[in-house]
């Protein structure tokens, strides 16, 4: 039986008059979701460092938006004794660990940025506190720049490294927001 609905005269044509009403919601999606998703090639990357090993960690990116990006120190941990202890390390959250007196254990950095043969930021830091935490992880920020399209080169130096950060796994990460906006758009 064949009934008439608007422009579709057949069972077969029908289901495809049907589907084709997606076409533009899925086409809107994508482009809505395609462009924050491409602010850098591999973002967020991230990179080992063990405390009392390692003297530095490098970095080289390539970014193809002009966005704030964030260079945060990770703690992993995978059960709950590592738990306490990277919560330890860590301290309270960075907005009330000053006022808390728990900033955690606080290692010292050297943070260089270049791109091609120019430095963009040499900056000496002192992070306390975090900001976030996941399942298996608590981050701190570094520093926080902001960065145009191109290739970088991120050198992380440890300039002091309190003997309690060899106990537990850490890593250097970059990552951006991919829901905020380009600078200056």
């Amino acid at each position: 039986m064949t009934k008439i609905i608007g422009k579709c005269h057949s069972d077969h044509l029908m289901r495809a008059c049907s589907g084709a009403s997606f076409i533009p919601i899925i086409c809107f999606c994508f482009l809505l979701f395609w462009q924050p998703a491409n602010a850098a090639t591999g973002l967020p990357f991230a990179k080992p460092l063990r405390f009392g090993v390692d003297k530095s960690v490098e970095l080289t990116v390539e970014l193809t938006r002009h966005r704030y990006y964030y260079l945060d120190l990770v703690f992993y941990f995978q059960d709950d004794e590592q738990r306490a202890v990277a919560k330890k390390i860590v301290g309270e959250p960075t907005p009330v660990c000053k006022a808390l007196n728990d900033c955690g254990v606080t290692p010292s950095f050297l943070v260089t940025i270049k791109s091609a043969d120019k430095t963009v930021l040499t900056e000496e830091k002192t992070p306390g506190g975090h900001y976030a935490f996941g399942s298996n992880q608590y981050y701190r920020h570094i520093l926080i720049a902001p960065l145009r399209p191109g290739t970088y080169t991120i050198t992380v130096q440890v300039t002091q490294s309190p003997d309690e950060l060899t106990r537990i796994p850490a890593g250097v990460e970059l990552s951006t927001d991919a829901r905020t906006l380009d600078i200056g758009k």
